[in-house]
């Protein structure tokens, strides 16, 4: 009763819930008009509630609002007060316009999100980018820390908003994708300029960069040169892998969510024939690549995709490029959910024989999407059993 009394929005809503579930049951409906009564009332409870009267500038921001009373700008964002808050400027109304997405000025101030930036910027010449990610004033290039990694926040920033870009030029600075931007004299690279040879500098894929000294490798925040490659004969073979006069290379700065800056060298004699399945497989020279590895006793001639990430060739079925010892490669077979497999034998869950299934009687509990699999004797989920008969 105290619950009730204390929570009465919340009780209603529980109460109308159990009420429409009943009557679901009851009529076999899947919707009943008090369930879309009750959206509607709570449509208009939210409207009623709001604290705002209306947006400052809507093409412009969805985040900047009147109050109710209209005598203060509040930040509001994506106006969703009820989850992520409403926060109130002392910002002079009359005066206030919105310049970006999360900026604001007024005749006294320069605001990002609910926060005066006046002593991180020249004001009178700052100015948003029309994607709203950077700014710019008559001397630097910005770009909010809120915009960039936690990694980046927590290794740069000092009780400021805004991260300046170093050595950038306001008059020619320029994105060119996430993670890269250029001006009339230097890269820049989440955010910092690489010393890099400006004229022959190229970007090769998500992994490499190269100019006319060197190949280097992209880590998070700085490039790794490679002194073996050679870069006068780089060249792009997909956003992963590129390749030299000598060698085929893969870049991995994570594996298995830990650093490991890994590099891959695979030798080869020609690219000639090079094929590419799925952008993710490479073969040439008789050899078959998977995640930067060779595919150990894969036959290049024969090899084909299954369903990813099971893969074959006339001798041997792959999982995810390891060998899956047991498997015949002639009635081997996916099933929908890409989980569970079969041949003439046995069922295969992850790539591994799942011993307690019955292959006869094997297949999804309910439909072809099914999460859950059975047979005569068990449910799986996964490769565990989830239920004896």
């Amino acid at each position: 009763m105290t619950f009730i009394t204390n929570h009465p929005y919340l009780s209603l809503t529980a109460f109308i819930l159990i009420l429409n579930f009943a009557i679901k049951k009851f009529t076999r409906s899947q919707h009943t008009p008090l369930a879309q009564l009750w959206l509607f009332c709570i449509s208009i409870l939210a409207q009623a509630c709001s604290p705002f009267s209306g947006p400052v500038d809507k093409p412009v921001s969805d985040s900047y609002y009147y109050s109710k009373t209209k005598k203060d700008i509040c930040y509001s964002p994506m106006g969703n007060w009820f989850e992520l808050g409403n926060t109130k400027l002392n910002a002079d109304v009359n005066s206030f316009s919105v310049i970006g997405r999360d900026f604001g000025k007024d005749k006294n101030h320069l605001y990002f999100k609910y926060h005066i930036i006046d002593n991180e910027v020249d004001t009178a010449s700052f100015r948003v980018s029309d994607d709203d990610y950077l700014c710019f004033d008559k001397n630097n290039v910005y770009v909010a820390f809120s915009y960039s990694s936690i990694a980046f926040r927590d290794a740069n920033q000092e009780n400021k908003h805004l991260w300046k870009i170093t050595d950038a030029d306001p008059k020619t600075f320029t994105r060119i994708d996430h993670n890269w931007a250029k001006d009339n004299a230097h890269y820049f690279y989440n955010h910092k300029p690489v010393a890099v040879d400006y004229p022959t500098f190229t970007i090769l894929n998500s992994n490499f960069v190269k100019d006319k000294d060197s190949v280097y490798a992209l880590k998070s925040y700085q490039l790794s040169s490679i002194t073996s490659a050679d870069p006068a004969s780089t060249i792009i073979i997909n956003d992963r892998y590129i390749a030299d006069k000598n060698a085929v290379y893969d870049f991995q700065e994570y594996q298995n969510q830990k650093i490991t800056d890994s590099l891959s060298t695979i030798p080869y004699q020609s690219l000639k024939d090079l094929r590419i399945l799925m952008d993710q497989y490479l073969i040439f020279d008789s050899k078959v690549v998977y995640d930067g590895v060779l595919i150990d006793k894969a036959d290049a001639g024969t090899f084909e995709i299954i369903e990813h990430p099971y893969t074959k060739d006339k001798n041997h079925v792959f999982y995810y490029g390891t060998l899956m010892e047991s498997a015949d490669t002639n009635t081997f077979e996916v099933f929908e959910n890409k989980i569970y497999a079969k041949d003439k034998d046995q069922i295969f869950a992850y790539g591994k024989p799942l011993k307690e299934a019955d292959v006869t009687t094997f297949g999804p509990s309910e439909n072809k999407h099914s999460l859950l699999y059975r047979d005569k004797n068990h449910t799986y989920r996964g490769d565990e059993i989830l239920l004896e008969k």
